[in-house]
């Protein structure tokens, strides 16, 4: 099992952000990867989820690369625009292919098919997206929780992911102001080993549940309750690996009431 898990206070914020990551029952390798980090000097913080296709034979490895792309760019791109907005996040989602696309060749790259998603917290503004199956939640004071995926491939029945060939056009990030937000706010990434397992209406409890938790027992608190609820993880219909991350948004003199 791999955790993380860091906490940033920066101007008027406390971030608090996590991950779990649990192979799937009578596998060799877990193909999911995932990043959950801050960086308080470039008012930065995101969670990054891969699910590398099982059926290709180096998924596990094309799930890191996405993972390593999206976090390159965020650390030493993204601190070069003022704030976020719909061109960065379009720059970003070419960068992304392109990247991927020249990381492997053409006779190569269906082995290493992985689906990616991220959420972004920089400097007060939120940022959601990525490509293919999983789930993305969003939700907060003034913000209804939704799944972004769900929205996006609502009339879809393909499962996109970095091979397809249209993956410029299939890749799609949004950002919210933190006048949507209102300053408090949580964005939650699973693979689908977790997300197919969930009844659609308790999934879109999480993000109040999650805020909550924090709130009573913080981010130890959370940490703990999800490695017991991945461990303890019940599936019959698959063997597929699990994870989950969170990036959580607060305003200092709202924390803890």
């Amino acid at each position: 099992m791999k955790l993380e898990q860091r906490v940033m206070t920066k101007n008027g914020y406390k971030i608090f952000v996590g991950g779990v990551s649990l192979i799937g029952v009578d596998k060799e390798v877990n193909q999911d990867a995932f990043r959950a980090r801050v960086d308080a000097d470039r008012n930065l913080a995101y969670i990054i989820v891969a699910d590398g296709l099982g059926s290709c034979r180096h998924s596990d490895h094309g799930a890191e690369k996405a993972v390593e792309i999206i976090e390159g760019w965020l650390l030493n791109r993204l601190p070069k625009y003022a704030f976020l907005s719909d061109n960065v996040a379009n720059i970003l989602a070419k960068r992304l292919a392109e990247e991927w696309n020249a990381a492997y060749g053409t006779d190569e790259i269906g082995d290493y098919d992985t689906t990616v998603h991220a959420a972004v917290f920089y400097k007060g503004s939120l940022l959601i997206g990525g490509i293919g199956d999983g789930m993305a939640l969003i939700g907060g004071d003034e913000l209804a929780c939704r799944d972004y995926i769900d929205e996006k491939d609502m009339f879809c029945n393909v499962t996109h992911s970095m091979c397809s060939i249209n993956v410029k056009e299939l890749l799609d990030f949004e950002v919210l102001p933190e006048t949507v937000y209102n300053g408090g706010a949580i964005m939650i990434l699973a693979t689908d080993g977790i997300s197919e397992d969930l009844i659609p209406e308790k999934k879109l409890t999480l993000t109040a549940y999650f805020r909550e938790v924090l709130s009573e027992k913080g981010i130890d608190g959370l940490q703990e309750e999800l490695r017991e609820w991945i461990e303890n993880w019940e599936t019959e219909n698959h063997c597929d690996d699990k994870t989950i991350c969170y990036l959580a948004v607060e305003k200092e003199e709202r924390h803890g009431e």
